[in-house]
């Protein structure tokens, strides 16, 4: 992102350009005023550039360059330069930022030094402390402290997912996390309840069904099953491994056209060949069948788990 650092006058309107251009193509197309003036262009030329549609206003002395429209790291990198210098993105949009959370928040949020507003879609918190890295070119705050800013805006079970992928991803460990909670820090006490809910085997989970059967599975106190775990040229939605059962999943359109089924006829034959059992249930059926499902599962464990002895 765009660095303050300090230079002669351009002296022309093509350097003019080169410095704005460079500034803009470090902040992936957003460019602050400030930089613009620290860098020797004059307000007269920032004044012309507007009127020439090389500026495009986003936020209160925050541009694009070239164009109005920015791509995501220009929208969340405008978002910073508008927050000022050692902002960091935080909260809910740190953790969608590092792929720990699956959709994208309605705002930016951001942890800012100084006393800067929120403004428009952005949401700016201002801590005592903003301890900082960089990932995929933008700042982001410490994973201990995003979670905490987070930790108001989620369930406990998307709680506990954004903790599983953490921990999968290697981002964090929960002694780490452990480590940085304390007594009065906001968000404490819903973190310290996820932590101790902990499922890895949410991390594993490719969707919401598959999230849906293990939190299923939980809630039933039926053992939590391994999602995904690869079995020859198949990965199966669900194995209990000691019982060699498989549950599949099916959703509203992976499973309907005639060559699907097909392929999910091949597959369940491949796997019972093997001496796997596999039970199969839709979407509906972990929704609102919930007890029927249980009963089924917890019969098949107890039928295979006979045959294993």
């Amino acid at each position: 992102m765009g660095v303050s650092t300090r230079s002669g006058c351009p002296g022309d309107t093509q350097r003019g350009t080169e410095v704005a251009a460079d500034l803009a193509e470090r902040g992936f197309g957003a460019l602050a005023r400030r930089h613009l003036l620290a860098r020797g262009i004059s307000r007269d030329q920032v004044g012309g550039w507007l009127r020439r549609g090389l500026l495009h206003p986003r936020y209160p002395g925050t541009y694009a360059w070239g164009r109005a429209e920015l791509g995501t790291q220009g929208e969340l990198a405008a978002a910073l330069l508008y927050a000022g210098e050692g902002a960091a993105l935080g909260s809910l949009t740190a953790l969608w930022w590092q792929g720990l959370l699956g959709r994208r928040p309605a705002l930016i949020h951001v942890d800012a030094p100084g006393k800067k507003r929120s403004h428009t879609d952005i949401a700016i918190r201002h801590p005592r402390r903003i301890e900082r890295h960089v990932h995929r070119g933008l700042p982001v705050v410490s994973l201990p402290d995003a979670l905490l800013a987070a930790s108001r805006h989620l369930t406990r079970d998307s709680l506990r997912l954004v903790l599983a992928r953490a921990e999968f991803k290697r981002l964090l460990s929960l002694q780490e996390l452990e480590g940085a909670l304390g007594r009065g820090r906001t968000g404490t006490r819903g973190l310290r309840a996820a932590i101790d809910a902990h499922m890895p085997q949410l991390a594993r989970c490719e969707n919401g069904l598959e999230r849906s059967f293990v939190l299923l599975c939980e809630a039933e106190r039926i053992e939590i099953p391994e999602p995904n775990v690869r079995i020859g040229r198949y990965r199966p939605d669900m194995f209990w491994r000691h019982a060699r059962l498989v549950v599949e999943l099916d959703g509203d359109a992976a499973h309907s056209t005639p060559a699907q089924l097909t392929a999910d006829r091949e597959r369940q034959a491949w796997l019972e060949s093997r001496g796997l059992g596999v039970l199969r249930f839709r979407r509906l059926e972990v929704k609102c069948e919930r007890g029927r499902v249980a009963a089924e599962v917890r019969g098949a464990l107890a039928a295979r788990a006979g045959l294993a002895s």
